[in-house]
């Protein structure tokens, strides 16, 4: 399980308790697509999406099965209305190898890990899905690491761990075929996390500034990390920032104490952003160029936020668990779920709205 995993099922865990302001109902209508198994013939190959083009296609990553390992494996998977699923390689191609797509662009290249079957261990390599085939990016002299994000020039963000001589990250960035880390604010205390890229070229995450502190919600340009400020009334404040669109707006989450939520930064300064607090999945807020955002089974436009389970046509019997990503012309790529026969089925799905001219040429059973 990567890292990144590890780490959205820690803040599953996360309940926060702010005051919500919801906009009238039923002000945007959603046709759901239901995207159905990568394999229809293996029940447990579920979809799960973590991003969308402007061009409906989506990156997300699903068990599967493949030759000469009958069992299962987990692999970057795309999913696009022409051609429905792609189940994407791994670097030596070997059927004990995992890999996922966590970033997709206008151009259909991903970005994720695959991991490396050396004989004695697995090592975990940042890598961008292409048309021709998987690219590994290199790790450099880390342990490991991943790719986050992924913008229209192919500038490819992500993540290096290090284990020894103590577990620390430090954010890179890949481009023109060089791989190049970001360093850390404070060079003897290091730490720092790339998690997106817009088409300008800004790179948002985490850093810590000051020996002995928790990391701080940042940006990276021009060579030098930014810290995008604090929240609350503690002293242990930590935050990350995991989108940002082309105007520069930041979304991410924060705590400090026993306070905490979701944050937004623009024209210089972080606001705390109060949330809904009645949710079902968890995912990380994402912001598209219109300015809307998807957190959990919610969508802040016009002012507020709307559950998206009330903008769909009721009696589909499907339940909205999360949004995963939203795209610049407003398709939401996300995960439903229903009960059936007592137990809990997830399926990836699709939300467009009704007057998109993205409508998914026909839903996937």
């Amino acid at each position: 399980m990567s890292v990144l995993l590890r780490v959205m099922k820690l803040l599953l865990a996360l309940n926060v308790l702010l005051a919500v302001p919801f906009a009238q109902a039923n002000t945007v209508q959603y046709t759901l697509t239901i995207l159905g198994l990568v394999q229809h013939n293996y029940p447990d190959s579920i979809f799960y999406p973590t991003s969308i083009n402007d061009n409906g296609i989506v990156a997300g990553y699903a068990r599967v099965r493949v030759p000469y390992n009958p069992s299962r494996t987990d692999r970057g998977v795309l999913w696009q209305s022409s051609t429905h699923y792609t189940i994407l390689g791994t670097i030596s191609e070997s059927s004990s190898e995992d890999s996922m797509a966590n970033a997709i662009n206008a151009s259909g290249i991903a970005a994720g890990f695959s991991l490396e079957n050396t004989g004695s261990s697995y090592v975990q390599h940042p890598v961008m899905f292409t048309p021709t085939g998987v690219v590994n990016l290199g790790v450099k002299n880390a342990f490991g690491g991943y790719a986050t994000g992924i913008n229209n020039a192919s500038q490819v963000v992500g993540i290096f761990y290090f284990i020894r001589p103590v577990f620390t990250c430090e954010a890179f960035v890949y481009q023109n075929g060089v791989m190049a880390p970001l360093g850390y604010p404070v060079p003897t205390n290091g730490y720092s996390q790339a998690y997106a890229i817009n088409n300008n070229g800004l790179i948002v995450g985490s850093a810590r500034f000051s020996a002995g502190s928790l990391p701080h919600a940042a940006s990276y340009a021009n060579g030098a990390w930014t810290d995008l400020g604090t929240l609350g009334s503690g002293s242990n404040f930590t935050g990350t920032a995991y989108s940002v669109n082309d105007s520069g707006v930041i979304v991410g989450t924060w705590t400090n104490m026993y306070q905490g939520g979701m944050f937004i930064y623009q024209n210089g300064q972080i606001t705390n952003f109060a949330e809904p607090t009645a949710y079902y999945g968890f995912s990380y807020p994402v912001v598209n160029n219109v300015g809307e955002i998807t957190f959990r089974n919610f969508i802040y436009q016009n002012g507020g936020w709307q559950d998206l389970n009330a903008l769909i046509e009721p009696g589909s019997g499907w339940t909205i668990s999360y949004a995963a990503a939203i795209n610049n012309e407003g398709v939401i790529a996300g995960t439903i779920f229903k009960l059936y026969q007592g137990v809990d089925v997830f399926r990836a799905c699709l939300l467009t709205p009704v007057s998109s001219t993205q409508q998914p040429a026909r839903p996937s059973p």
